[in-house]
């Protein structure tokens, strides 16, 4: 079986924006519980996103000076359980940012 994995629309170019807060938050038992507060600015606009339930979290040697080939796909057609975002970058350079989460909402 095939499946089409698109870019999430939650933000558009995501890889155009610089990450200037990270929070990894983990106060529940229930792993489905924590979640990633994720600001991204580009110029003077500052995008604020939450990821719920994120797994397999990898921060590369070189953060916090990430590459700049962050992608947010969206993969809940794959009917993986738990499973509907992933975060991953396509430079081949150091300090990205990759997991896989239930799902992203954007903060006021």
């Amino acid at each position: 079986m095939k499946f089409d994995i698109v870019h999430h629309p939650i933000i558009e170019n995501p890889w155009e924006y610089h990450i200037i807060d990270f929070h990894y938050v983990c106060e529940a038992g229930d792993i489905f519980e924590h979640y990633i507060d994720l600001s991204l600015k580009k110029d003077s606009v500052v995008r604020k996103l939450r990821f719920y339930g994120p797994r397999n979290l990898i921060i590369e040697q070189g953060f916090p000076l990430p590459t700049h080939g962050m992608e947010i796909w969206d993969v809940s057609n794959r009917g993986l359980e738990n499973i509907g975002v992933e975060v991953s970058d396509f430079e081949a350079s150091h300090g990205s940012i990759t997991f896989v989460a239930k799902e992203v909402v954007e903060l006021d």
